[in-house]
């Protein structure tokens, strides 16, 4: 019965390590994608503080294009303003020189 309880006790010692094997085993293959994923986290990290410096800028570009294109609106307006003023004294001095052609001609009779 000493001869079975030794067998006994080898065969349950390869059993444990065959199960810590794996075991180490499995660990080593976790531990290796533990390391890709860390990389590929820093990568990951990288990019979004990349990501996050052309956000602002582009932000920084949408304002300045934004105040701009009000400024265009208003220097249009102006402009019609002043073109409609100009239109006016246009008129203006059409009559004006029509006044003094028609004041040139009464004079001279």
């Amino acid at each position: 019965m000493v001869i079975e309880s030794d067998n006994e006790k080898r065969f349950s010692d390869d059993e444990s390590d065959v199960s810590y094997n794996k075991l180490y085993n499995v660990f080593e293959i976790l531990y290796d994608e533990y390391k890709k994923l860390g990389s590929k986290y820093s990568l990951l990290k990288k990019n979004h503080a990349c990501l996050l410096v052309k956000k602002n800028t582009v932000e920084k570009k949408a304002c300045i294009i934004i105040e701009d294109y009000d400024k265009m609106n208003k220097l249009e307006e102006e402009n019609k303003a002043l073109k409609e003023n100009v239109d006016r004294l246009k008129i203006t001095l059409a009559k004006f020189t029509q006044g003094s052609k028609n004041l040139k001609t009464i004079l001279a009779s």
